[in-house]
């Protein structure tokens, strides 16, 4: 079982302590790109690689390892559905863009996936016709696509909607709609992560507010779906609830203890995918503000310029990739 993908959120963090470099085992500069410019999030991809978007922009931005990126451009009138609809390949990435009207920019026209290769050239581009406003994608080694998000006929009665999703074939063809189960104790869940893609199967991370529960979600490309309750403990003010990532057979949920002293940790549990048990606790220094691929033993992250020795000479918008330890 592979996992490929992550959503991420930003971070701040207001400080970092130097004494954290020998955790740092990459730190390079990410080329063609500013702190100022217009994309935000990330994406986990293949092999660490980083995809960057926020979801209104008509390109997509793939950060390497080393730091050299390649743009994916979108036709004319379409962008990403949402940033967790990008989905990683070896083969290259399928983002499920939302196409306008070019004539009426505020008219929805629908949805394309779209295929590209590694080197940002379109393989196929073809429309889809779905019945849900989608927030993520999974794309399994068959090409099997799988999409999670919301059935809603009024958007602003948000407790009328219905979360579940659809399964696509490597032509883009409806194969199954399927719905997500009720939890134990009633109320209903809510996707809490992006999406994961394993053997013949996507994961996604599922939270109830009451009762408050999570759970990790199997998806099978035939549309079953199987709900794990997973024991993660409740936020409360000294525990903050950052994100869910995921690793190598695991879902990763990233914590901090508010206040913690001397210095600020990020937190990684991590729990089985197919037990949902808990397996490991990790830990690492915040050495950027936004975090991307999570690998068992080390966690990727995006850095501003500030706390870099001055040798480099870098500017103030400088955007880097940095690569960190984990303990």
């Amino acid at each position: 079982m592979s996992s490929r993908f992550a959503v991420v959120v930003l971070l701040a963090v207001s400080s970092i302590n130097i004494s954290y470099g020998q955790q740092v085992t990459s730190d390079v500069v990410i080329s063609g790109a500013s702190l100022n410019d217009r994309f935000g999030g990330v994406t986990c991809g293949v092999d660490g690689q980083l995809y960057r978007g926020d979801g209104r922009l008509e390109s997509i931005m793939r950060v390497a390892r080393d730091g050299s990126t390649i743009m994916f451009q979108l036709p004319d009138g379409a962008w990403p559905a949402s940033l967790g609809t990008i989905a990683d390949t070896p083969a290259g990435p399928h983002i499920l863009a939302a196409r306008h009207s070019l004539s009426n920019s505020a008219k929805f026209a629908g949805y394309e996936m779209i295929h590209f290769d590694t080197h940002g050239n379109v393989l196929a581009q073809n429309q889809i016709s779905l019945d849900l406003q989608p927030t993520g994608m999974a794309v399994t080694s068959s090409g099997t696509a799988i999409l999670v998000g919301h059935r809603v006929k009024d958007p602003s009665q948000r407790d009328d909607w219905k979360y579940g999703g659809v399964v696509l074939d490597a032509d883009d063809r409806l194969i199954k709609r399927f719905e997500l189960p009720l939890p134990p104790g009633g109320g209903g869940w809510t996707f809490a992560s992006g999406m994961a893609a394993g053997d013949g199967v996507a994961y996604v991370m599922l939270s109830s507010e009451s009762p408050p529960a999570t759970a990790i979600a199997t998806i099978s490309e035939t549309g079953h779906v199987d709900v794990k309750i997973v024991p993660v403990p409740l936020d409360t003010e000294q525990r903050h609830h950052n994100q869910w990532l995921f690793g190598l057979g695991v879902a990763v949920e990233v914590y901090q203890y508010v206040g913690e002293k001397p210095h600020v940790i990020f937190r990684f549990d991590e729990y089985d995918l197919g037990s949902g048990q808990k397996v490991a606790t990790k830990s690492s220094p915040p050495v950027g503000f936004a975090l991307g691929c999570y690998s068992g033993d080390q966690i990727s992250m995006l850095a501003h310029s500030a706390h870099v020795d001055p040798a480099r000479h870098l500017s103030p918008d400088t955007l880097r990739l940095v690569t960190a330890k984990l303990q």
